[in-house]
């Protein structure tokens, strides 16, 4: 996996304005910026009217840029939206600016401070990957696709509107081909339109050869015209039809762990109505009940979708559990090889262009570590789970000691969910989330129950200020309320019984370097064992339940199958469920897409 996103080699100036040295081109006019991005791409797209006639409305960008259409786009939706409407808003991007940089253009219009400081609370690092940022307060999806435009295909969506923003043909001629013209065409919806600022001969013409109606319309400032075109033909291809709204509400949720936690958590932000079933009397008693997870991304050697999508999903819940307030003060986390080969491999993914608090080559607060073989992960590190989960489902009810034993469909088309005692609870959708315990649903289900024990160890004088983390096959956690959580053990079966073969293999797995350096006085303060549902390939899974059974399902689904890395996944596949349900787009690079589904498994 390399991160070779371009520098984009931005410069604020009083003779260029706003400017990308690398593609010698403005990002827009360094007067009257917001007013020329309202005319060309608002205006001229007609979105004032359009987002007050449809639910459900997508925007898609060739060069995020600054972020200003964006930022007068949300602003513009946010006057004009129907109730309960909601704004996909998709753009790619392969020389994205930090936040510094951003944060320089915005000094020059405050009265956008509104927008733009939520902008720049929320802006990803320069990763290469999709990421995904969700405004609550106006129901929008902005999902930054941080990757050249030749990606487009990789991906399965349809845009109402595109805003042609990749710099000039001339300098920028990578976006500007008859391919990405024909591409455009069937990532557009009929009636579906597009803008840009050039009037080049080379674009109107692939535009219509692509089948769009192009006309040139007026400019703005210096630019006395500029291209829109619409799609009026529908192409012969499939289309993809989502409804305009469907509503799900309430939903009940079975399983209160992790995985259960993060699907209310897609649906609250959502204000969706939902609530959490239990047969346990309290919250991520299960494999979630551990005091502290591991929170990093599993790094491939080449662009595995394996690998892809573990940085994907590891940004997407880092960002969630930090704005959640879940991750305890921490440098991050030192991941050491755990076999030979892993040495090359670190040697490569430091060579490979990511930021450097996603990867760096040494943690400099520990000077024994300098004859250690290690890479330092600063933006990694542990997660308190139950403060996670507690913040996951704030305000959400939490049905305890109901232990589920079967689903009827009742005349008005909603579940019934019936426990041993006979009592009953109402939903209109039912998502089943309890883990290994899904096994009882169908032997067709594709988990594999393995039990994993952790121990818990009293921190010393010197490790109780230690303040990162070990990765190396198992983890040493950095002092948590005075206790250090060591793990974990993987045993193929479904057993909660204290193994102290296990807790030997704990204790002993712990680096010579740090028992000489710091953790010298081991003293045992107690375990925990819980049972994972793993898959065959160690990737989770959502599906309709009809995927499992071959049978009809009136709104029932599942979720599961995270293994030892459902603080990573499960904010992730629970949020991609979530908009599969709700029936919005789902906007996700095809080659991860076998990963997510049960099909794969069965």
């Amino acid at each position: 996996m390399k991160n070779n996103l371009i520098n984009p080699k931005f410069s604020i100036s009083s003779k260029l304005g706003i400017y990308s040295k690398s593609y010698n081109d403005i990002y827009f006019d360094k007067l009257n910026g917001p007013k020329e991005t309202e005319h060309v791409y608002l205006n001229t797209n007609n979105l004032t009217k359009r987002f007050r006639n449809k639910q459900k409305f997508v925007i898609a960008e060739i060069g995020f840029g600054t972020g200003l259409n964006f930022l007068l786009t949300w602003k513009l939706w946010k006057e004009n939206r129907l109730a309960n409407g909601s704004l996909t808003y998709i753009s790619f991007e392969n020389a994205p600016l930090s936040k510094k940089e951003i944060a320089r253009v915005y000094k020059k219009f405050k009265k956008l401070d509104q927008y733009s400081t939520f902008l720049l609370k929320n802006i990803p690092e320069r990763y290469k990957s999709t990421h995904r940022i969700y405004i609550k307060t106006d129901n929008i999806n902005l999902i930054l696709i941080y990757d050249d435009i030749t990606s487009l295909i990789n991906f399965n969506f349809k845009a109402d509107t595109w805003y042609l923003d990749g710099f000039s043909p001339k300098k920028n001629p990578l976006v500007w081909t008859d391919k990405l013209f024909k591409q455009l065409y069937n990532f557009t919806n009929l009636d579906g339109s597009l803008s840009t600022f050039s009037v080049a001969g080379q674009i109107r013409k692939g535009l219509l050869n692509a089948g769009f109606k192009v006309t040139k319309v007026s400019g703005y400032g210096k630019k006395k015209e500029i291209s829109y075109a619409i799609k009026k033909v529908p192409i012969s291809i499939k289309q993809y039809k989502f409804s305009c709204e469907k509503n799900i509400g309430p939903v009940a949720i079975i399983g209160s762990g992790i995985s259960g936690a993060s699907i209310a958590y897609a649906l609250r932000i959502r204000n969706t109505e939902c609530f959490i079933i239990d047969k346990s009397h309290k919250l991520g008693n299960g494999a979630s009940g551990n005091k502290l997870a591991l929170q990093m991304p599993k790094f491939t050697m080449d662009n595995s979708p394996y690998g892809l999508l573990s940085l994907e999903a590891f940004l997407f819940s880092r960002k969630i559990a930090k704005s959640l307030n879940a991750i305890p003060r921490s440098d991050g986390l030192v991941l050491i090889p755990s076999r030979d080969r892993d040495i090359i491999k670190f040697k490569k993914l430091l060579e490979s262009n990511w930021p450097l608090d996603l990867l760096n080559s040494n943690y400099d607060k520990l000077n024994f570590l300098k004859f250690v073989n290690h890479i330092y992960m600063k933006s990694s590190g542990i997660v308190d789970n139950s403060k996670f989960i507690q913040n996951l489902i704030k305000d959400v009810e939490f049905v305890s000691k109901f232990d589920v034993k079967k689903i009827i469909t009742s005349k008005d088309g909603f579940n019934i969910i019936i426990d041993k005692f006979g009592n009953r609870l109402k939903a209109k959708t039912v998502i089943w989330a309890n883990g290994f315990e899904m096994t009882n649903l169908s032997e067709n289900l594709p988990i594999i129950p393995t039990s994993g024990q952790v121990t818990y160890l009293k921190a010393n004088e010197l490790s109780s200020n230690l303040k990162i983390n070990f990765s190396y096959g198992h983890h040493f956690c950095q002092a948590f309320k005075g206790y250090h959580q060591i793990g974990a053990s993987f045993n193929r079966n479904a057993n909660t019984c204290f193994r102290e073969i296990d807790q030997n293999a704990n204790i002993n797995s712990i680096p010579e370097f740090l028992r000489k350096n710091i953790f010298y006085d081991i003293t045992e303060s107690g375990h925990r064992v819980s049972v994972r549902a793993s898959t065959k390939d160690r990737m989770p899974f959502f599906s309709d339940f009809s995927s499992l059974t071959g049978k009809k399902s009136n709104n029932i689904y599942i979720l599961g199958g995270m293994g030892a890395w459902g603080f990573v996944y499960a904010p992730f596949y629970a949020e991609l469920l979530v908009t599969k349900i709700i029936n919005d787009q789902l906007v996700i690079n095809s080659k991860l897409e076998k990963l997510l589904t049960i099909e794969r498994l069965l």
